[in-house]
């Protein structure tokens, strides 16, 4: 369709074939009733017509017409979305699970193989061709996976599992967006899906697969500040974002909004995690969620040894 983002995957059309028929019956309709509209104007207008039509209680040929149609045309759009709907929903037993998790304001992909697991962050990498099964929830409020050029649209509910499948068929980069509000920086939740042939993504596994056997602290802690969406609130060079920057953070007092003060030790690194908003930053919003639930005690003590080496 010439008014639709460009075809990546399969089943498509399922979602364009429908859009297109019901956008051409509005045109149809719309010029229609425009042009009836001005008809009747113009040929029944009263300098034209002076005499006064005959009183007509009403027609039950034009009645019949002006319900049954509609009623065909609607009810056949009903039937034609509700088919394209299971059909979207069918989920293939050999497909590749990927976990998505939604949370303010990133995308989380998680990937496994061999009983091993490892995450990206606003970034999805899927082979061409090969069935995809996206297993997705929210960590926070709703928000909604949308990839347009795969016709995805899908809401991710705390505490609920939500499912889509696709697979890709062309090769390349296509964005991905939250479609629901979900608080002040929901126009920054946005990503990429890398889509490439199935040799160069097997690659890119194992060579994740490799790395998610790393066991220097620093290096964990800071693929945890990569993942967890630390990154899009909280920068380690200085720079003003969302939340106060990471960098010097270590043994260096920290004034508060309430005028109180406290060296960043590991104690107050760990309840700035798990309790955000005990101890506000002067300057910057009571605005993190707290990640209780989220971290283990040894993820939050590699995220603090991380810190330490953010000069």
């Amino acid at each position: 369709s010439f008014s639709l983002p460009e075809r990546a995957a399969e089943g498509v059309h399922l979602v364009d074939n429908l859009y297109n028929a019901v956008l051409l019956l509005s045109i149809v309709g719309f010029i229609g009733l425009m042009a009836a509209m001005v008809f009747f104007v113009v040929r029944y207008h009263k300098d034209v017509n002076q005499e006064k039509s005959a009183y007509i209680p009403h027609n039950a040929f034009a009645e019949t017409l002006w319900t049954v149609i509609p009623t065909i045309i609607f009810v056949g759009i009903a039937v034609w979305g509700l088919w394209a709907f299971y059909e979207r929903e069918q989920f293939p037993e050999d497909a590749m699970v990927i976990k998505v998790t939604g949370k303010q304001w990133a995308w989380e992909f998680t990937y496994q193989k061999n009983g091993l697991e490892f995450g990206t962050l606003d970034e999805l990498y899927v082979p061409v061709g090969r069935p995809v099964l996206l297993d997705m929830t929210s960590v926070d409020v709703i928000h909604s996976f949308y990839i347009p050029s795969f016709r995805i649209k899908r809401d991710t509910v705390p505490g609920m599992k939500s499912r889509f499948s696709f697979t890709a068929t062309k090769k390349g980069d296509f964005a991905i967006y939250c479609a629901e509000y979900c608080g002040t920086s929901h126009s920054r939740m946005d990503g990429i899906v890398r889509v490439m042939d199935e040799k160069r993504f097997d690659q890119w596994m194992d060579r994740q697969i490799k790395e998610a056997n790393i066991s220097d602290p620093v290096e964990l802690g800071l693929r945890l500040y990569q993942r967890k969406g630390c990154a899009s609130c909280h920068s380690v060079d200085g720079s003003k974002i969302v939340g106060p920057s990471f960098k010097g953070i270590w043994q260096n007092n920290r004034k508060f909004a309430d005028g109180s003060t406290t060296v960043a030790n590991e104690d107050y690194i760990r309840e700035s995690i798990l309790m955000p908003n005990n101890k506000i930053v002067a300057g910057y919003p009571a605005r993190m969620n707290s990640y209780q639930g989220q971290l283990s005690e040894k993820e939050i003590g590699y995220i603090v040894e991380f810190l330490k080496t953010v000069k």
